[in-house]
């Protein structure tokens, strides 16, 4: 029996166990997949106990990403170049981190890649998943601008600093978060995704932007948050005309992709999507009203 999990803190709103074991049952594997609630401060125990317990894999959610990146043995070329890691695969004894957030993410923006030519594009927050979405930006679309906008204006800076070498062309700028600032950036931007935890279940109500901004029909939001399906932030975004993505679509591609480096095999995506809807419409997090 293969052993795989997810770490986080917190991470009991994860739905990968359901994602990965409805995977298993569907291909007939020997699997399992939990998740595990671990503290900061305890990471680096955490992933030897791991180790020792004869897990496969694991993959790794906020706040751990960029933590586990020093903590490994090996990075994948992309894990390196992000500076974060959600995906650990155990190889030999030596922890090897990937990140699939990357694939994920441009996976979700594919069908998109004509209208973001050339434009500008706002980033919320500037933590381990900003740094998938800053990379997969950057080296697989052309925007004219990047703008990553934080609270810590120093976190966003670092960032920027981090990715100028990938930036070939492409203006990279850090912004602060304040309503003004935003409002104007908001309003400018041809795409906006959110990969800050606001609006994330129990706090619905919640969004990074808000009933201040202006939306509208050229527009597209992407939130990374999948519980609840439709956030604050898309919900108000829809209302305006916009088109919007849900984090489920990053959710099942980052998943999808982390399963497949772990044993080698597809994972029914299609198969699982449905699931996942139905579990979120069964815990009342699909649409915030």
């Amino acid at each position: 029996m293969k052993r795989f999990g997810v770490i986080g803190h917190p991470v009991a709103h994860s739905l990968s166990p359901l994602m990965h074991n409805t995977a298993y049952s569907l291909l007939g594997l020997e699997c399992t997949y939990d998740s595990f609630d671990i503290a900061p401060e305890s990471l680096s125990e955490a992933l030897r106990d791991f180790a020792t317990k004869g897990f496969c894999g694991l993959n790794v959610t906020i706040p751990h990403k960029e933590s586990v990146s020093l903590q490994v043995q090996e990075l994948s070329d992309e894990a390196r170049a992000v500076g974060a890691v959600n995906t650990i695969l155990f190889e030999s004894g030596r922890l090897r981190g990937d990140n699939t957030d990357v694939y994920g993410v441009a996976a979700s923006l594919e069908p998109y890649r004509t209208s973001l030519d050339k434009e500008r594009i706002l980033v919320l927050g500037a933590g381990g998943t900003s740094r998938a979405i800053t990379y997969a930006l950057l080296t697989r679309f052309s925007p004219s601008e990047i703008v990553i906008a934080n609270r810590n204006l120093s976190r966003a800076n670092e960032l920027v600093r981090h990715f100028q070498p990938h930036a070939k062309g492409i203006t990279l700028k850090a912004s602060p978060a304040d309503q003004t600032t935003l409002s104007h950036l908001a309003t400018d931007a041809r795409l906006i995704i959110n990969s800050t935890s606001i609006g994330m279940s129990p706090a619905i109500h919640a969004s990074p932007i808000g009933d201040w901004a202006h939306f509208h029909s050229k527009q597209i939001v992407f939130d990374l948050i999948y519980t609840p399906f439709e956030t604050k932030l898309l919900a108000l975004a829809r209302r305006s005309g916009a088109r919007t993505i849900s984090g489920l679509e990053m959710f099942l591609h980052q998943g999808a992709q982390s399963f497949e480096l772990w044993l080698g095999k597809k994972m029914p995506v299609e198969q699982i999507r449905p699931v996942i809807e139905n579990e979120l419409k069964n815990r009342r997090q699909y649409h915030i009203a």
